[in-house]
């Protein structure tokens, strides 16, 4: 997205398994870039967030692209980084999380993470668990991928206290929440496919003491913004998120990550090419600076 000298950017990643519809994603950004043609006045990336929402209500993957290069963009205009234009910090000290499975854990216990997250959610997965344990003493959280039933969950709750886990991502199928509300654990339970958008935070609000925000599954920075403040209202922890990104929208979500509790952003580490110069997590530890906008040019090709 260009505008003058500048150039903002932001990242649509399909993921496979959310099936979206590329011919409709297509035909939105082609509705979205007349509306930006149009656009002559000064603006916020907020205030075209609702311009073009309402306009075209594009698919919150391509929403979100929109919006982070509209941050970048707006960034660059007026000098400052996206985490000074949301009010947010150059620092924190929280750290990521290091994504691993049944495939990689092996390798991936030796890239130096101080905290790992192990994907479940399938049989044999408490003994993936007990294996992964026995070779790191570390913080340890869990996502199950809507993997178990309640009964699963009951069933595998002593392994997962014995194996000192702090945390429990998307235990249950969405639509199988309210059976949380039914249970005292003592872990600390997040929401991620059951909390897409600010409407379904409301719903799934009583069941979980925190949720996953990722900027692909609810349409960009503005977004995160009205979730985060809501959250905050309701006292759950936060959680940023991300899909198999590189580092323009690993980059975006790194902005916000003085207002999380716990962090995954790892998918610039993930894929095979990174479109970025430089990386904004080093072994969990988030790498910003006082660079406009997102912080740093891209070698698109």
């Amino acid at each position: 997205m260009q505008e003058g000298d500048f150039t903002g950017y932001g990242e649509l990643s399909l993921v496979p398994y959310y099936h979206k519809d590329e011919s409709r994603i297509q035909d939105d950004i082609d509705k979205v870039a007349e509306i930006l043609k149009e656009e002559k006045d000064e603006w916020t990336p907020s205030d075209l967030y609702e311009k073009i929402f309402t306009a075209v209500h594009p698919d919150p993957v391509l929403q979100s692209a929109i919006d982070c290069a509209l941050y970048d963009l707006y960034g660059k205009k007026i000098g400052y980084p996206i985490w000074q234009v949301v009010e947010g910090k150059s620092s924190t000290d929280v750290e990521s999380s290091l994504t691993i499975t049944i495939d990689d854990r092996k390798e991936k216990l030796e890239w130096g993470w101080s905290i790992l997250k192990l994907k479940m959610g399938f049989p044999g997965d408490m003994e993936l668990l007990e294996e992964v344990r026995r070779n790191y003493d570390g913080p340890l959280r869990i996502d199950a991928n809507a993997g178990w039933s309640i009964e699963d969950l009951n069933r595998n709750m002593d392994g997962l206290l014995r194996a000192e886990v702090e945390m429990v991502e998307q235990p249950l199928s969405p639509g199988e929440d309210h059976k949380l509300k039914e249970q005292n654990y003592p872990v600390i339970f997040v929401a991620d496919e059951s909390v897409q958008n600010l409407e379904s935070l409301e719903k799934i609000a009583e069941y979980y003491d925190g949720i996953n925000i990722k900027l692909q599954k609810c349409g960009g920075i503005t977004s995160a913004l009205r979730m985060i403040r809501r959250a905050q209202e309701l006292d759950l922890k936060l959680m940023a998120g991300c899909m198999t990104e590189s580092s323009v929208g690993i980059g975006a979500m790194a902005h916000l990550s003085s207002f999380f509790d716990y962090l995954d952003l790892d998918g610039e580490y993930l894929i095979k090419y990174d479109f970025g110069r430089t990386k904004y997590v080093k072994k969990g530890k988030i790498l910003l600076s006082e660079n406009p906008g997102i912080g740093q040019n891209f070698q698109l090709k």
